[in-house]
């Protein structure tokens, strides 16, 4: 037998199959025979020693980050939901205490994965046990802002943990982008560092820019035209996850972008769909996809129930201090109600407060009611919200499985429906900026 018939290792193999590569090799090398061959069969064995090493070290993600644009302190925190009866649950950046007790550590309500702190110059460096690649999430925790403030952590920061080496930068808007995985460049690179995602990004923020000096119908353009690049970047997103999800031949990239996805569209159910036939036996792919067909249908029922000109659905929901409000009574005492979905976390919801109650203080008199219900699950993040916003309309909860949210089938925030409150017809959907303004000019100017 010569070296040339030795079985081949890869330097992709894993720890198990690297130890039984390497004791295929021992045992040719104990059947070589010359001394030649049996000299080369040692220098052989003395690297395959060193795979399983090889094999640890592509099980770890190394994670260097440049986050300099808004940090310079705090600990960089990578963490998975942490387990609930059997079930992974998403945790709020904020915790809750009983009266007169500490409230827990965000960090003690999570599942950590690694940490690392940040330096002054705005960097770190994490490594991170990597196996199969996964969805995680990240926070920037205790750090302090130059004014002396300490720093909520962001939501919604997730990436693919894998092995390997990756970059990661964010942007004082704090827009991150991870670069050098296979994974992460899949799902989520391929459409995110593309030349026209950066443009449409980088007009959408021009536009949301104030323009010193500008009339209000120059405003008026302006927002028109920023709402208009925001639904464009919204939609290059899409289109970039449905193609992945739907055409992209190694089905784990399909099952991530479906995972990281939060821009559900029609292309969902037919990705699920096709993801089934590739992974019939994966429990995940079929639960997934049994529930994309009910919201499939739920959604096709609220075309029709929330349609304008459709009746509104009434429900009772509690104030923060606990009263009943019936819907039904709210009309019965205006002439026009909005029905405002909302949430502490939803930063376009909190945007729009302030135009809300401009265009309240302008036509309360006159029978315009407002009546919001937060989906926050959270009542403490509901409380501390309501009164940072200092809201002076009827304002409900709470949580996204309460009876408003589930009668109106609300799976996204901000959403609300004007009603007249006589008819109780749907006047108007979704209305946002001076779009309001304008609807409210007409119904009662």
């Amino acid at each position: 037998m010569n070296l040339f018939q030795f079985p081949t290792c890869r330097q992709e193999s894993t720890v198990a199959s690297a130890v039984a590569c390497r004791e295929s090799f021992s045992v040719s090398c104990r059947w070589a025979g010359p001394k030649a061959v049996a000299k080369a069969c040692g220098w052989f064995l003395a690297i395959l020693i060193a795979i399983p090493t090889i094999a640890d070290e592509l099980s770890t993600m190394v994670v260097e980050g440049d986050v300099s644009a808004l940090y310079s302190n705090g600990d960089f925190v990578v963490w998975t939901p942490k387990s609930r009866g059997g079930g992974a649950t998403m945790v709020a950046a904020s915790t809750v205490a009983q009266p007169n007790q500490t409230p827990p550590s965000i960090e003690s309500t999570l599942d950590v994965v690694g940490k690392a702190a940040i330096g002054a110059d705005g960097r770190f460096r994490v490594e991170l046990p990597a196996e199969t690649p996964r969805r995680v999430y990240f926070y920037v925790l205790n750090a302090v802002s130059p004014e002396g403030h300490r720093m909520a952590p962001v939501k919604g920061n997730a990436f693919i943990l894998e092995p390997g080496e990756v970059k990661l930068d964010m942007s004082n808007r704090g827009r991150f982008a991870i670069t050098g995985g296979r994974y992460n460049d899949a799902v989520y690179n391929t459409w995110k560092l593309s030349d026209d995602y950066r443009e449409a990004e980088a007009e959408q923020t021009r536009l949301y820019t104030p323009v010193e000096g500008e009339t209000e119908e120059a405003k008026r353009e302006r927002l028109d035209l920023a709402a208009a690049a925001q639904r464009r970047v919204l939609d290059l997103e899409s289109e970039g996850r449905s193609h992945l999800a739907r055409n992209h031949p190694d089905p784990l990239v399909r099952r991530l972008t479906i995972e990281t996805t939060w821009l559900s569209g029609p292309w969902m159910l037919e990705a699920l769909r096709g993801l089934a036939e590739l992974t019939p036996d994966d429990p995940w792919v079929q639960e997934r996809l049994a529930g994309a067909e009910e919201s499939a249908a739920k959604r096709a029922e609220e075309r029709k129930r929330f349609a304008l000109g459709a009746d509104i659905l009434d429900f009772t929901a509690k104030t923060l201090a606990g009263e009943d409000v019936n819907l039904a009574d709210v009309r019965a005492n205006s002439r026009y109600v909005l029905l405002e979905f909302w949430a502490s976390w939803c930063g376009p919801c909190r945007v729009e407060i302030p135009h809300m109650k401009e265009a309240y203080s302008r036509y309360h008199e006159k029978g315009f009611e407002i009546v919001s219900f937060t989906i926050d699950n959270d009542r403490l993040d509901w409380e501390e919200a309501s009164a940072e916003e200092e809201l002076p309309w009827i304002n409900l909860g709470m949580g996204e499985d309460a009876e408003a949210p589930t009668v109106y089938n609300v799976t996204g925030v901000p959403k609300n429906y004007l009603v007249d409150s006589k008819t109780g017809d749907i006047v108007a959907k979704d209305l946002r900026g001076h779009h309001l303004d304008e609807k409210l000019k007409e119904l009662f100017d």
